[in-house]
């Protein structure tokens, strides 16, 4: 069967659009069997992406950014907690996230040459929050105020974007009171910063929250922050550049294949950079074991180097 390509326009806002008859050309000219197709809403991609499962399609490829690889994600394991097709990624997006921990290029043609030779491969867990999927990341309070913040910041692009961000968040931001449960352990009525449940390594294209997840070891690797005030915000923030934050006493760190977190304060939650919640109060998180098989490059990207 061909490689099905689903690509979001709005990925790095609007920038992806820019580069749809370059993805089409560039696939043509390498002789690629594909079909191609561009999603028309906000979760378009899961129904596309759903609809290549069914019709056999075999890669069906991410063209755009974590939002989108999150869409295709959620088609592809929309029956099973396996994939029963490959997935290929196009990083068109902001941050680029997973393209970059997979050793993928980004630039446009070696991007696409790595996609038609397939070279490598590699099997890697993906996660359930609810009932939504997820292979990248899960971040809760303050990280995803963060996010919501950045979204309505229209004169920055890439990275900045985040940065900037979190800059906002800190004028704007509440910090909840949780209960959180995993296997052997329990948090309970803690006021916190935030919580990250991080599959992989990298997010929001420069935070190394979970700097030593792997995606294939069926764990994730869970960061609590304790409540902090502003200044104590920014004097941590340094540290989730390269990783380091992990040291710091005021942050909790924990592995596990599955946690619960209740709160009566209400919780913003983001999955793979798109918020899905803006006012949670059950979360329950699972482990999907070797879930997707991904076209990636010939090794991982770089990690950080903690000090």
């Amino acid at each position: 069967m061909p490689a099905k390509i689903i690509l979001n326009p709005y990925s790095n806002r609007w920038g992806a659009a820019k580069h749809a008859d370059s993805v089409v050309a560039i696939l043509k000219a390498l002789d690629y069997d594909f079909e191609f197709v561009q999603t028309q809403s906000p979760n378009h991609g899961i129904e596309l992406a759903r609809a290549a499962v069914q019709a056999g399609f075999d890669p069906i490829v991410a063209a755009g950014g974590d939002g989108t690889i999150n869409e295709v994600v959620n088609g592809l394991l929309a029956e099973a907690d396996v994939a029963s097709a490959r997935l290929g990624i196009l990083p068109l997006g902001s941050a680029n996230d997973l393209a970059y921990q997979i050793g993928l290029p980004m630039d446009l043609e070696q991007a696409c040459q790595a996609l038609v030779s397939a070279q490598y491969e590699c099997l890697v867990d993906a996660g359930r929050i609810n009932n939504r999927a997820f292979i990248n990341d899960v971040t809760i309070a303050f990280g995803a105020r963060v996010n919501i913040e950045a979204a309505k910041i229209k004169w920055l692009r890439g990275s900045l974007i985040y940065l900037g961000g979190v800059f906002k968040a800190l004028f704007n931001y509440h910090l909840p009171t949780v209960t959180i449960e995993w296997d052997g352990g329990r948090l309970e009525d803690k006021p916190i910063l935030m919580a990250y449940v991080g599959n992989g390594w990298r997010t929001g294209g420069v935070f190394f929250l979970t700097p030593d997840a792997r995606a294939d070891d069926g764990l994730f690797d869970v960061i609590v922050g304790d409540a902090m005030n502003r200044l104590q915000i920014m004097q941590l923030l340094p540290k989730t550049f390269n990783g380091s934050h992990i040291q710091d006493k005021r942050v909790a760190l924990l592995r596990t294949d599955r946690l619960r977190i209740h709160s009566d304060d209400p919780l913003p939650v983001l999955s793979d950079g798109e918020i899905i919640y803006t006012d949670a109060h059950e979360l329950d998180i699972r482990l999907l074991p070797q879930a997707v098989r991904l076209i990636c490059g010939p090794s991982e990207g770089q990690r950080p180097t903690i000090a």
